[in-house]
């Protein structure tokens, strides 16, 4: 999914990441494109836009800044060029979201849904960062837009402080008013709102004074009289009318306790909305979430929107000692005298609101309490706020979850300017994003933080934040309660609470990294001596206290446990604190041991699936494992890696895999077993072939011959096939098909069949490579006929895809795209969107060499589309290579050219195979669109200088027909001379439909016809 956001500093996500956009005039041309809803701009308008009239702006330099956007944005569909101009496609962009939000949220004001008006504006103001197209500079075409989204801006502020007014806001929305009509005296909609909710705070007097001062300043500014609404808000204040729901006079204030608000609650509208509906239809609800998360400070806010006619009564119970009965307190705080009973009488009158909070230590005096007076008082209702549910009948749980990412740093940027006002510069949006990230949304977390910028940068808060994250959460100069000043202390009084056996579950969870599944928790748990049949409960009771998280899998896999960073980050200081570290750190790599272990035995099977999920979802924690191993048992840390060493290379970790293998034997040293140092060195050299470092890979192949017993036939049969595995990537066929039958003979007389198997899918790669086609057939079947049984999947996609480009080489397309498909549909399935990518660019490749070309287009976008999924931009730009070959035969120059473009940019950073081929194509497609591309001479003479047959083939044929335009009829027939030789020679690579160049070319010689092929 691709994002772009222009309404603060320009900023694009591709699937959730950041991509660095390049500054300057490629951002304003991504702005300026951005702010058209998807629509094409004139490619002369937009220079004019964009240069602000500069004379002399050629196309060529806007094709330059887009080609680096395009580079950036890592997808050509999302920047296309068409008969109509330029567009940007993007998934989201934050002005075309903004404005429909803006439109849903003024239908909802004008049909009275007061509480969608308000989710939607909010949701569209967090999308608002600082000022308005900041990165749009100045240019004479950026103020209409810029008024715009400002009226657009405003138009949203209007609608969510009227929707406040209007579901029951008054006191806590005045001072917010009040500065808005200071800055936008002329807005009768928020004077409207702004004398409302004075009313509604029992100032009469001040609301009519209020009506006066706009009536007179749009008598003295704009010479009228307020509007209607306005009018008719003034008479039904004098006649205190109840529609405006608020308090008729000062000498009638609201009943109940709530306290004043110190600032706004920032998010959770949609929280507030649940509890509000909750609240009318159920007589108890309970706000459930983790310490820090914002329970009190949401129950207030949503207990403050609650019509209580009665009166909202907020009783806080953390100060009363674990086992007490919390009737005292609750009649203390009301000044009722007598016991329950008396409370009961109390809380009768109808309309009445009871806020219980922080009852997760009294939770079963509360839970009596509760059944107590809602049972004596059928006009009361409660609310709680609790780490657990009270488990009564008939309870309503609301779990709060963090903040949500704009949430979260909308509350720190506010936080942050009431502490100190510049606090937040505008380079720091990247720091503020990647800190609320660090603090799991959690606000007294945010709001500890924020309180830090008194003296710190937002940067320095963040690199502390990694250091001594809960020294670093706590603020000195607050007069809140203890556990409201540190998140340590929050995270303390939840964990003090807790049983033995679940204190325990938080450590053992503590060792986890990226969470954990439960049965590994449970492992874990029983090695600190909790008893194997209770871990399970411990578990749920965590759970259910909202100090672990339960990760579900969407597509039905295992859940997963999960606990906050600063809720593992305590858990892990008392853990050490035991001195138990070691028990729980040797459990936690014991058990990756035994994954590691069954992953060996299952890998190259009908398990590799299984197998392949394990290692993806756990890298962290074998990566912690292995660290822990390095440091306390060397043995068992070399025995994790050697035993995940194929699943690396199935899953294609390369270096990373290679350098994980060395670290583990490196740290074993002398000790290590030789056989387990001969299957990790030979398992580090052919990742370190597949990532193309031959020279590190050889090293570490030597190494393995090295240590290999003569006697050890299995050991000796590897090294050959691994070794097979890095002369082809070195390639040297010859030695690849030696080194592969000394595997085979050795394999085949010790009965091994998957290493059989390898072995000939090498092997048939080397006769390729010999231009034996017949030879790999043979073995690249036989691979197949023995890998099937076994059901190893990653074997036969290879063995699919191998067949598939023999079946090609032999012009034999429809079996070459019966295997290529089986292959990519394979790799898709199991998750190897690279691998898909792959086959389903030579699948594309094979469908426009059979002439079916619009399949070739379909399959060809699926291609780019997996590539850029797995970030593999090197086969995308082979995809799109091959595309433009394709668009290119059927005309379609434009997005073709668009296509080679962006190659071109990639390759211009990148480098490396098709390069040359990109520029051929590029040349003879500029050409043919009147566009200006590469010089042809200079890219022919490159691509003879590297041997590169199809550049010189595009660049021979595109020269030909300049020739021939030119009328140098001679020069045309030689050039096309030179490109039917190299066509012949390339036949396995090319056809017909590759050079409609050299045909038309051929087309404007004398005696065509005889010439044509």
């Amino acid at each position: 999914m691709l994002e772009v956001s222009v309404l603060g500093p320009v900023e694009v996500r591709r699937d959730g990441a950041e991509v660095a956009v390049p500054a300057g005039r490629s951002a304003d041309v991504l702005v300026r494109l951005a702010l058209e809803g998807g629509r094409a701009v004139p490619v002369d308008r937009l220079i004019d836009d964009v240069w602000d009239g500069e004379v002399g702006t050629a196309r060529n330099t806007l094709q330059s800044k887009v080609s680096q956007l395009r580079r950036a944005l890592g997808n050509p569909a999302a920047l296309t060029l068409g008969p109509a101009g330029y567009a940007l496609h993007a998934d989201v962009v934050d002005v075309d979201e903004v404005a429909a939000l803006a439109a849903r949220a003024s239908a909802a004001a004008r049909a009275g849904d007061h509480h969608a008006c308000a989710d939607l504006a909010d949701r569209a103001l967090v999308r608002f960062r600082g000022e308005v197209l900041p990165d749009a500079g100045q240019a004479a075409w950026v103020a209409p837009h810029r008024t715009r989204l400002e009226e657009l801006q405003l138009g949203l502020v209007e609608d969510q402080m009227v929707a406040r007014v209007a579901l029951g806001g008054g006191v806590d929305t005045v001072a917010e008013l009040r500065r808005l009509v200071e800055q936008h005296p002329l807005r009768e909609r928020l004077w409207s709102a702004l004398v409302t909710a004075l009313y509604r705070s029992a100032r009469q007097a001040e609301a009519l004074a209020t009506y006066a001062r706009v009536r007179a300043l749009l008598a003295e500014e704009l010479g009228v009289e307020p509007g209607p609404a306005l009018r008719r808000l003034e008479a039904q204040i004098l006649h205190q009318s109840p529609a405006l729901g608020g308090a008729a006079t000062p000498a009638l204030p609201t009943p109940g306790n709530l306290p004043s608000i110190g600032s706004e609650l920032v998010g959770r509208s949609t929280d507030l909305a649940a509890l509000e509906q909750l609240l009318r239809e159920r007589r108890l609800v309970t706000v459930t979430g983790t310490a820090g998360v914002g329970k009190t400070r949401t129950a207030v806010e949503a207990g403050r929107r609650t019509a209580a006619p009665a009166g909202v009564w907020l009783v806080r119970l953390d100060a009363v000692p674990a086992g007490e009965d919390v009737t005292r307190a609750v009649a203390e705080t009301l000044q009722v005298s007598g016991g329950a009973a008396a409370l009961v009488e109390r809380l009768s009158s109808p309309g009445t609101l009871l806020l219980l909070d922080n009852c997760e230590h009294v939770v079963d005096a509360v839970a009596a309490l509760v059944v107590t007076l809602l049972a004596g008082a059928p006009g009361l209702r409660v609310l709680a706020t609790s780490q657990l549910p009270l488990g009564l009948d008939g309870e309503a749980v609301h779990g709060l979850a963090p903040l949500s990412a704009g949430e979260a740093e909308s509350l720190f940027v506010e936080r942050a300017m009431q502490v100190r006002p510049g606090a937040i510069a505008s380079t720091d949006g990247g720091d503020v994003e990647r800190l609320c990230a660090a603090l799991d949304g959690l606000p007294l977390a945010i709001e500890l933080a924020a309180a830090r910028t008194r003296s710190l940068s937002v940067a320095d808060i963040a690199r502390r934040l990694d250091e001594q994250p809960l020294a670093l959460l706590q603020d000195p100069n607050s007069r809140a309660p203890q556990r409201r000043r540190a998140l340590g202390a929050a995270i303390g009084w939840a964990y003090d609470l807790l049983f033995p056996d679940d204190q325990r579950g938080l450590w053992a969870l503590s060792v986890f990294a990226g969470g954990a599944p439960t049965v590994a928790a449970e492992h874990v748990l029983a090695a600190l001596d909790v008893p194997r049949e209770t871990t399970l409960d411990v578990i749920d009771r965590l759970v259910e206290r909202s100090l672990v998280t339960v990760d579900t899998d969407p597509l039905g896999g295992a859940p997963r446990l999960r606990l906050l960073d600063s809720i593992r980050a305590y858990a892990s200081d008392r853990l050490a604190a035991t001195g138990l570290e070691e028990v729980a750190g040797r459990a936690h790599a014991g058990w990756w041991a035994e994954v590691a272990e069954r992953c060996a035995r299952e890998v190259r099977g009908p398990g590799q699936s299984r197998v392949l999920d394990v290692v993806r979802a756990d890298r962290a924690n074998v990566d912690a494992a292995l660290a822990w191993s390095g440091a306390h048992d060397p043995l068992l840390g070399l025995r994790i890696a050697a035993d995940l060493g194929w699943a690396w290379v199935v899953l294609g970790d390369g270096v990373a895999g290679a350098q994980r293998l060395r670290d583990a034997l490196a740290t074993a040293g002398s000790a290590a077993e030789p056989g387990a140092a001969v299957r990790a060195l030979l398992v580090a050299g052919w990742l370190e072939a597949s990532a193309g470092n031959v020279a590190q890979a050889q090293d570490d192949l030597d190494r393995a011959a090295d240590l290999l017993d003569d006697a050890d036939e299995a050991g000796r049969a590897d090294r050959h096939r691994h070794t097979a595995f890095l002369r082809i990537q070195q390639g040297r066929p010859v030695e690849v098909v030696a080194e592969t039958a000394a595997a085979l003979d050795l394999d085949r007389r010790l009965g091994r069949g998957w290493e059989v198997a390898a072995s000939l899918l090498l092997a048939s790669y080397g006769s390729i490579m010999l231009g034996d086609t017949r030879a790999a057939s043979a073995r690249a079947t036989e691979a197949l006929d023995l890998l099937s049984p076994l059901d190893d999947s990653w074997g036969m996609v290879h063995a699919r895809g191998m067949l598939g480009a023999i079946a090609q080489a032999e012009r034999r397309f429809d079996d070459a795209a019966t295997e290529l498909a089986a292959a990519a549909a394979e790799s898709e399935r199991n998750g190897f969107l690279g691998q898909a990518a792959l086959h389903l660019t030579r699948l594309g490749r094979v469908e426009q060499q059979r002439g079916d070309r619009s399949a070739a287009v379909a399959t060809l976008d699926r291609a780019i589309a997996a590539a850029h999924r797995d970030g593999d931009q090197r086969i995308a730009a082979t995809a799109r290579t091959t595309l433009a070959r394709v668009l290119r035969s059927r005309g379609e120059l434009l997005p073709a050219l668009a296509l080679l473009q962006q190659n071109e940019a990639w390759y211009a950073g990148s480098g490396g195979d098709g390069a040359l081929l990109t520029q051929a194509l590029l040349a003879a497609v500029a050409r043919e669109s009147g566009s200006p591309g590469p010089d042809l001479a200079l890219v022919l003479a490159a691509a003879e200088a590297a041997g590169d047959g199809e550049a010189q083939l595009g660049a021979y044929d595109a020269l030909a027909r300049a020739a021939a335009e030119a009328g140098d009829q001679a020069g045309a027939v030689a050039l096309l001379a030179r490109a039917d030789e190299l066509h012949e020679g390339l036949r396995h690579l090319v056809d017909d439909a590759d050079r409609p160049d050299a045909i038309a070319a051929r087309a404007a010689l004398p005696g065509a016809a005889s010439r044509q092929d």
